[in-house]
């Protein structure tokens, strides 16, 4: 007996869509209030190809949903921004955390592109691929001529070819510890750079929430954030490698908020997920146990302070219930 292939949206393609609403209509206030703060020509033509792209696959999503009625999620709205507000962050920084959703967006959309069946959402998804790398290359253009790029280290170009022959390749806590691969170089560099955007922009959140356990929170991420930096930085200190540029000042004084607390909350904790996964690669791709040990470690300390946020989102009625199956048991209750 043949099965007619059905059309409707996998669980996957339906997840991907959902969180890619929500991500897209918070993007969306922040890039607006970007740009009214915006001071440099060629930082706000960066703005502005993220804030066209955003609006893009919202309307694209809001299309998808609509045609297969799933109803539209809430996502963020003009009432979660307020453009008016005066500058909490400068020009650079501005540029730094285009640069940053720009390649994550790379990453999420590969992934979502590679886990989807229906061509229409294949489409869709290979076309919010590119549109991220064309933003993290205009972003990245304008960081390297304004001299704001942060690099990874350099190191000498190996001169041949060989196989690891000692069991102390692996080792690290006791004893002399082997110099660093270019792998977990990449891995300690690029944790570096994410953990800098993601302590300056908390530093601001800090600043300019209304709540206080909202505020608490905020700051308790900055501590979290800069001791990573700081015990990453020693790694690569002990090796004789240099760092990566880390924060820079570009957080003003200002205590007017821009965005709601519920945006802040949802963008650290989408922020804490992009760690949480940065992380786990890095345990895979570093084979010197004590840095495996950080990475353990700082899985566990992001993972709770994750969970607290959500938690402190819930209480406060502002996490959006995610697409679920059906509650079988609920529906076959005898009433």
């Amino acid at each position: 007996m043949m099965v007619e292939n059905s059309q409707q949206l996998t669980s996957t393609e339906l997840a991907m869509l959902w969180s890619g609403y929500i991500e897209n209509t918070m993007a969306k206030c922040i890039l607006k209030y970007s740009l009214s703060i915006v001071k440099d020509s060629e930082i706000q033509g960066v703005i502005e190809l993220g804030l066209a792209t955003s609006e893009k696959n919202i309307a694209k999503i809001k299309g998808i949903f609509e045609q297969e009625k799933i109803p539209v999620p809430y996502g963020f709205s003009d009432s979660d921004v307020n453009v008016d507000a005066p500058r909490l962050y400068s020009d650079a920084f501005l540029c730094r955390y285009l640069e940053f959703m720009g390649r994550n967006g790379e990453v999420t959309y590969s992934l979502a592109h590679g886990t989807s069946a229906r061509k229409d959402i294949r489409d869709f998804f290979r076309s919010c691929l590119f549109s991220s790398a064309a933003l993290f290359d205009k972003a990245a253009e304008v960081m390297l001529k304004k001299g704001i790029f942060v690099r990874s280290p350099y190191i000498a170009y190996p001169t041949n070819n060989e196989y690891v022959h000692k069991e102390s390749f692996l080792t690290g806590f006791f004893g002399e510890k082997r110099t660093l691969t270019s792998i977990e170089i990449a891995h300690i560099a690029t944790n570096v750079e994410s953990n800098s955007v993601g302590t300056s922009m908390l530093m601001g959140f800090a600043q300019v929430a209304q709540m206080k356990e909202v505020k608490k929170y905020f700051s308790r991420g900055f501590e979290i954030g800069k001791k990573q930096i700081d015990i990453l930085t020693k790694v690569l200190k002990d090796d004789n490698t240099s760092s990566p540029q880390t924060w820079d000042g570009t957080v003003t004084g200002s205590t007017v908020s821009p965005f709601s607390d519920k945006l802040m909350m949802y963008q650290t904790l989408t922020m804490n997920a992009l760690s949480l996964g940065n992380y786990g690669s890095s345990l895979g791709g570093s084979p010197r146990r004590d840095i495996g040990l950080h990475y353990i470690r700082f899985i566990g300390e992001v993972g709770n302070y994750a969970t607290d946020g959500a938690e402190l989102m819930i209480t406060n009625g502002w996490m959006e219930k995610p697409p679920h199956t059906v509650d079988r048991q609920e529906i076959t209750k005898p009433s």
